[in-house]
């Protein structure tokens, strides 16, 4: 995973910092980055976290939006966030606009997305919106206070990719990580529209035991309940390249030759009579994938 450089400047970002009258009110913001050049479709995006042990081994779900109507136009899913100071690269997701990034940690007891409440007896999922650079690089600490992120729109189908039933076993899931992610083909160019990205539950803080793993998923799903938002980022009728990655050797950088890798080219929704409108459940064929030694229907750690 290519590094990335924390920029450290002098900034008011409005919207979320106080307005200042004079260079005294400015302050030195450790999520500043360099708001210069212009953003292409299909950029990178590098998010480097700090100091975000309160969510480690939850679920974090984000949505690049743009706009003013806060249109999303791609979303990706980090289950479960298992560094507090994680590097995350997610490839091609950015659009050729200015986009603002929402993100919501499921911390809530109660699952799926809790919105902001005036109700003090309600407690929200943490959430947060940040400006998103043209160069595709942020940075995020974990801070208060939270943002309210409901009411974006999205208007596609959510995307589900179906891990083959071989594959479901502890042993793979419990030790390695994996990506699966939906890359949008068109004339405008190439941008990822869905990215999920599994990792198996760490300790809490060094020298915790590990806590008990999740049972192995039957599927990604990335869209519905995002920011309240039911639906997903997948164009019907539009072409698509499918990528799913298990990270063999073990270094958090999907697509290297040491990985388990698979792509599938000039794929479409399913249309027609007894297909959901709202959901692509791409089923993989794996004679597609380049297992570079590793076989995930053996594997043991």
């Amino acid at each position: 995973m290519r590094a990335i450089q924390a920029c450290f400047v002098l900034v008011v970002l409005g919207g979320f910092t106080a307005a200042v009258s004079d260079l005294n009110g400015f302050t030195n913001s450790t999520d500043a980055c360099d708001p210069r050049g212009t953003q292409h479709l299909g950029e990178d995006l590098d998010i480097q976290f700090f100091n975000t042990n309160a969510h480690i081994n939850q679920d974090i779900r984000f949505a690049v939006e743009v706009g003013p109507d806060r249109s999303i136009e791609a979303m990706f899913v980090v289950s479960a966030f298992d560094d507090p100071n994680l590097l995350l690269h997610v490839p091609g997701v950015l659009p050729a606009a200015p986009a603002t990034l929402a993100f919501w940690a499921d911390s809530n007891l109660t699952p799926g997305f809790q919105a902001l409440s005036v109700d003090p007896s309600m407690q929200p999922d943490h959430q947060w919106f940040r400006p998103i650079c043209p160069n595709g690089q942020m940075t995020f600490t974990h801070t208060t206070p939270f943002q309210d992120i409901q009411d974006a729109t999205s208007t596609g189908a959510v995307f589900r990719f179906e891990i083959p039933v071989s594959f479901q076993r502890p042993e793979l899931f419990d030790h390695r990580r994996m990506a699966a992610w939906a890359v949008l083909v068109d004339d405008a160019g190439r941008q990822t529209r869905a990215f999920y990205r599994w990792a198996p539950f760490v300790a809490l803080s060094p020298g915790m035991p590990v806590p008990a793993q999740r049972p192995p998923p039957a599927f990604f799903q990335v869209g519905g309940n995002v920011l309240g938002e039911m639906r997903g980022t997948i164009d019907s009728g539009s072409i698509y390249e499918i990528h799913f990655v298990i990270d063999a050797d073990d270094d958090d950088d999907f697509g290297t030759t040491g990985d388990y890798n698979c792509v599938w080219m000039n794929q479409a929704m399913p249309t027609g009579a007894g297909t959901d409108p709202n959901l692509w459940d791409y089923v993989p064929d794996l004679s597609a994938c380049d297992p570079n030694g590793f076989d995930p229907v053996t594997f043991t750690p």
